[in-house]
């Protein structure tokens, strides 16, 4: 999926990212009706489940009240279990189409690793005095709501169902722009070749393929490369974005004191 700047492997601070990454001019988005019916069926699917809710949300009732420490900053229970829950659903959308159970173990631990590497790269972008205005962040927002296919108004009221709020929202953004400018004081602006370019445009040829494959429909034609030149540039650099900044985040982990309690 490609969302503004850093959906990656870290999976993000919060699931403002995880949640807006779900829908973009790709992607469609994970709007509310697909999330409702994922949750009502994820009630009805998990009999294995440990203590799932009605709502079909994992057990977390065994989570430590400081899940990790970061350079003495307390990674909390209320931290974790939002992005958590909201990663553990969309992992639930996935396994009713290949099938496989949610390791709900192996899912903590990631969703505890993703806190802990953004917590460190937060630290590191305070340590360099980087800063965020009001206007970025409304722009981030608007930007995350049109990714979504949403108005901000109809994103915010989404993400309140996803137990953030809109100051919680906001704060998120600021982590998430934060970062991003840190990537940048780090390794600079991104290049993109011609060649990758052209890499990115016969991917996208072939997973039009793919998919219409999948859904035994006749493929939609891709528009031509020149057209589609800006879009697949942008693309290229959130996937090198993506990359240095877990790179870094491994870099920082390092040279970091981290304690993880689950």
């Amino acid at each position: 999926m490609q969302k503004s700047k850093w959906l990656l492997g870290l999976a993000l601070s919060v699931s403002v990212v995880s949640f807006a990454a779900c829908g973009s001019a790709e992607d469609k988005p994970a709007d509310e009706q697909t999330s409702a019916a994922a949750e009502q069926k994820q009630g009805q699917d998990q009999a294995q489940g440990q203590g799932k809710s009605q709502e079909g949300k994992p057990n977390t009732d065994g989570i430590p009240k400081v899940v990790a420490e970061v350079n003495g900053k307390k990674i909390t229970k209320d931290d974790f279990v939002p992005l958590y829950e909201t990663q553990y659903q969309q992992m639930q959308m996935q396994s009713q189409q290949s099938g496989q159970q949610v390791d709900e173990k192996q899912l903590k631990t990631q969703t505890a690793e993703n806190l802990v590497s953004t917590e460190l790269l937060s630290q590191e972008a305070e340590k360099r005095d980087i800063k965020i205005s009001d206007k970025d962040i409304d722009k981030a927002l608007g930007e995350s709501a049109k990714s979504s296919q949403m108005s901000k108004k109809d994103f915010l009221a989404a993400m309140k169902k996803q137990g953030m709020d809109e100051k919680k929202v906001h704060s998120e953004l600021k982590t998430q722009l934060s970062i991003e400018d840190l990537i940048k004081d780090e390794y600079g602006e991104f290049k993109v070749s011609g060649e990758e370019i052209g890499q990115a445009y016969q991917q996208a040829k072939t997973q039009q393929e793919q998919m219409a494959q999948q859904g035994g429909q006749q493929a939609q034609e891709v528009p031509p490369l020149e057209e589609m030149r800006p879009q697949l540039e942008k693309q290229v650099k959130s996937q090198k974005s993506t990359e240095a900044t877990q790179k870094y985040a491994k870099k920082l982990r390092k040279q970091g004191e981290v304690t993880i309690n689950l």
